[in-house]
């Protein structure tokens, strides 16, 4: 009995001990974050959830034993949060893979992982660092003799090409994306490629309807229609539903120029319908203005409003490229449906949207909506009051009718006066906004490139002409590229941003401070000779070194190399940039951290 007590007494200890939890082995990881990646075809919300819940239950010996596991599922997370639409989260999600990213050694994981960064970055309008991406998956993926990856990201580029109207590049990059996945017989890469391939048509035949050739446009729409049958063929028969919807969209766009409206119809409601089974938002948004613009060319002007602010209700909030569209075509729309004053509003919004970026086209177009609305409106004011003048007494109408003539003079007189009155107005501040944008860096708010050259030509004019002195400082920011590369480019920019903050508050205020290019800054000091321009480079060069920017909460350390020179009688533009230039190279060559002169060199 006391045997059997001793042995329940053991099993009941052994029973309160935790059990140890189990984790996934690398190999069953690295599976798992591929499946995780594989549900953005088909459940993308499920996909995030799945990713994230996995991430959870890893323990920290989890990212030590298998590194390229845990990152490939932050990336695999960040690609399923791009389909929703979910931006700001996906950045977050792929740059938490690009920091793991530093200690992975498989070319072509990484060159995955870049794929997906250069997605979520091009989706929101950051061409520059997508294109980085891009480039670097390349790279990563031939070093590594990956055919399939190499295409992905030839298949990438090509697409950032199209989208800023490089077609002959993005026509180079497809072929070679096509070429790799048919060498390798990847049937779900070829397909991708031919929608590419017809989205690049799509955008020759509205450059050649711009132009007035019709029948090249027709030719291009026509192609885009091939390119798509047969990529839709391709996703049927892999069964691939996200594939399906991109391939039905664009045949339905096709078939709208080619006048085949009620077939594209057909197309539309299929890819509808299939994007919102997959939770593919900017998917639902693009297949939304489909059919908006197939009802519009049937004159259903109301079904396309309907679509359209549906459209606009999905939208996240950080694509600012979507929302013009959607209110682009709701103007058109209200203009066609004779809602003036709606389509003024919607006008309104879209340039607030433009900011920097609004034309004169667009002011142009805005004071014409203007003038239709006014005009409609004194015209249905003009309507009253002859109405009221028929009902009167016969013997009043002679008065009346000058009264009313008195007035409409007067109505006429104040509209043409708010009329110009606005004009001048929207003038000033297009014009304003334009010239400051066009003058600032718009990370760091200092002067670009154009304001600092100009104010260059003036030092030098003055130099020549009134004999007034002036010095130019060049800075770098020493080992720029390191902090980029393993904190990730969003420290980078909150990098730039302190360093340009540091520089504003030491500057006096006739001085300017620019953002010459990257992580160098350019500062022009009106009537300060060589010595002054020292001591000004030198305390700066201190503030950066003893106030660190803080990341996640710790100092990071930062120096900066400073050259300078004293702007000499006769000296050019090059030539005084390069000086400067030169001696803060020399300052980089003697250690970096430290003030070099020309005077300096010249000794």
């Amino acid at each position: 009995m006391v045997r059997l007590l001793t042995i329940l007494s053991i099993a009941a200890v052994l029973a309160m001990q935790p059990v140890a939890s189990q984790q996934p082995s690398c190999g069953d990881l690295l599976e798992q974050a591929e499946s995780i990646r594989a549900m953005r075809d088909r459940n993308a919300a499920e996909g995030v959830e799945r990713g994230r819940e996995l991430l959870e239950r890893l323990a920290d010996s989890a990212v030590a034993e298998c590194t390229a596991g845990v990152m490939m599922v932050h990336g695999a997370v960040a690609s399923n949060l791009h389909i929703l639409g979910e931006h700001e989260a996906a950045i977050e999600a792929v740059d938490q893979a690009l920091v793991l990213a530093g200690d992975v050694t498989d070319p072509v994981r990484i060159a995955s992982v870049r794929r997906t960064a250069g997605v979520v970055f091009w989706e929101i309008g950051a061409h520059d660092r997508a294109l980085e991406h891009y480039l670097a998956a390349l790279e990563a993926s031939r070093a590594a003799d990956d055919i399939g990856g190499a295409a992905r990201a030839a298949g990438n580029i090509g697409n950032l090409h199209n989208s800023l109207g490089n077609w002959e590049e993005a026509r180079v990059y497809h072929g070679q994306a096509l070429e790799g996945f048919e060498e390798i017989g990847w049937q779900e890469g070829i397909a991708g490629t031919l929608v590419n391939l017809g989205a690049l048509a799509a955008r020759m035949a509205e450059s050649h309807a711009e132009a007035g050739d019709s029948e090249a446009a027709r030719a291009e729409h026509q192609a885009n229609f091939d390119y798509n049958r047969r990529a839709l063929g391709l996703f049927e028969e892999l069964e691939n539903p996200r594939g399906i919807a991109y391939a039905a969209d664009n045949i339905a766009r096709a078939l709208i120029h080619l006048g085949r409206v009620e077939e594209a119809l057909d197309y539309h409601e299929q890819s509808l319908e299939l994007r919102r089974e997959v939770g593919d938002t900017t998917g639902v948004v693009n297949s939304l203005q489909t059919g908006a613009d197939a009802y519009l060319a049937l004159g259903r002007e109301d079904e396309a409003l309907a679509l359209l602010a549906e459209a606009e209700a999905l939208v996240p909030g950080e694509n600012r490229v979507l929302l013009q569209q959607i209110l682009r075509r709701q103007v058109s729309a209200l203009e066609t449906r004779g809602d003036y004053q709606s389509a003024f509003r919607r006008l309104e919004r879209l340039m607030s949207l433009n900011d920097a970026q609004a034309t004169e086209d667009l002011a142009a177009r805005v004071e014409q909506l203007q003038q239709t609305f006014r005009a409609d409106q004194l015209e249905r004011e003009l309507a009253l009051e002859r109405a009221r003048s028929e009902v009167s007494e016969q013997r009043l109408r002679r008065q009346r009718l000058i009264i009313a003539g008195s007035i409409i003079t007067v109505v006429l007189l104040l509209v043409v006066m708010a009329l110009l009155y606005s004009r001048l107005r929207l003038g000033r501040r297009v014009s304003h906004t334009l010239d400051r944008a066009a003058r600032t860096d718009p990370l760091t708010g200092l002067s670009n490139r154009r304001d600092m050259s100009e104010r260059i030509d003036r030092a030098l004019l003055r130099r020549n002409e009134d004999n007034e002195p002036s010095s130019l400082i060049m800075a770098d920011i020493d080992s720029f590229k390191r902090i980029n590369d393993t904190l990730g480019h969003q420290v980078g920019d909150d990098v730039l941003v302190h360093v340009a903050n540091l520089i504003r508050n030491q500057v006096r205020g006739v001085d300017v401070a620019a953002r010459w290019g990257g992580e160098e800054f350019l500062i022009l000091l009106p009537g300060t000779r060589e010595s002054g321009a020292r001591s000004v480079s030198e305390n700066l060069r201190r503030a950066i070194e003893e106030s660190p920017p803080r990341v996640s909460g710790r100092p990071l350390s930062l120096t900066m190399t400073f050259g300078l020179t004293e702007i000499e009688p006769g000296a050019g533009f090059n030539d005084l940039v390069k000086r400067v230039d030169d001696a803060m190279y020399a300052g980089k060559a003697r250690g970096k951290n430290r003030v070099v002169s020309t005077a300096e060199l010249a000794s």
